[in-house]
């Protein structure tokens, strides 16, 4: 399983993936399908569409981007002004750009907080909402975006306000100030994975079966060499340590049962927590989920010098599979 916290490396990963096949216009491509079958995905009570539909696109948003700015745990200021008709936002901080800055073995997608402007406008200009963002901070992790009506632009531009037209724009007559901090948050969003999970299927889909086993096989020697290097030295009980990690990390350690024997390492698990999940937001999971489990282990044992076995993966993601000497 590839946990909600490390789906962004997954992300920008896979945006060089689309790039180095077909360059730009196939990350925008992308961009859109995101757009479309999962922002946009009327079914899923977590998704923007979702609440556009029952709440228009103004309200609509803010009720989407409460739940997800809360499960990232970002720090944002905001100022909304009905009277006006906008509501604007600082991300101070976005845990997950941040991640990526942190990260020292792997570069972020140089153009990654790009699609968080597209898959957004393009749902909200449906619903006759203007979505801009200023990105000119994104390396720092920091952006700032505005809401508003498409007939009612607001009074200011975006990209050239100071600290005194915050202050200005604070104290107007209908402004309401909202602050929400990191501290206290963790950061588990879990719909990341019903992104990762479209991330292999949209990947199936262009490129085929042997795509996404390339692509995945490729992810896990870059993004997980730290691991691997560590599992090198260390061996079974490093790798027994790891996985028994990311279910922690997943609040799923429940289902998680390992066993280290001499040479082998056993792992079962009673069920999938993400397709548990997916079906709380009428989804499932897509052709290629499985190889999360099946191509994800395997290329770690490959790494590792580990025979690996997947002894049976049933459809609600029960599973057992083993890693040797």
């Amino acid at each position: 399983m590839i946990t909600c916290t490390e789906f962004i490396p997954l992300y920008s990963e896979f945006f060089k993936y689309l790039e180095e096949r077909e360059g730009h216009d196939a990350v925008l491509e992308y961009w859109y399908h995101i757009s479309d079958t999962s922002i946009g995905d009327k079914t899923n009570p977590n998704s923007m569409a979702y609440h556009c539909d029952r709440l228009g696109g103004y309200d609509g948003s803010a009720k989407y981007w409460s739940h997800t700015t809360t499960e990232e745990a970002c720090d944002t200021y905001g100022i909304t002004n009905n009277e006006k008709g906008y509501r604007f936002s600082i991300m101070r901080y976005c845990p997950s750009r941040g991640m990526l800055n942190s990260l020292k073995h792997i570069e972020p997608y140089y153009d990654y907080c790009e699609h968080c402007k597209i898959i957004y406008s393009r749902v909200l200009e449906k619903y006759g909402i203007v979505y801009e963002r200023n990105q000119s901070e994104v390396a720092n992790a920091r952006c700032s975006s505005v809401l508003y009506r498409a007939d009612n632009p607001p009074d200011f531009d975006i990209h050239n306000l100071t600290d005194e037209d915050l202050e200005r724009m604070a104290n107007e007559p209908g402004a309401k100030v909202t602050e929400c901090k990191r501290e206290g948050k963790k950061y588990l969003h879990r719909d990341f994975h019903l992104l990762g999970d479209n991330a292999l299927s949209y990947c199936g889909m262009k490129y085929g079966d042997e795509a996404v086993i390339g692509f995945l096989t490729s992810y896990v020697k870059n993004f997980y060499a730290p691991q691997i290097a560590e599992i090198h030295e260390k061996g079974l009980v490093r790798l027994k340590e790891w996985i028994e990690n990311i279910y922690e990390v997943e609040e799923a350690s429940d289902v998680l049962h390992t066993e280290l024997s001499g040479d082998v390492l056993t792992v079962t698990i009673d069920k999938s927590p993400v397709i548990e999940f997916m079906h709380t937001l009428n989804q499932k999971p897509g052709k290629y989920y499985i190889e999360q489990t099946r191509t994800l282990y395997k290329a770690i044992a490959d790494e590792c010098g580990f025979k690996f076995n997947l002894e049976y993966y049933n459809e609600d993601g029960a599973t057992k599979f083993s890693f040797s000497k």
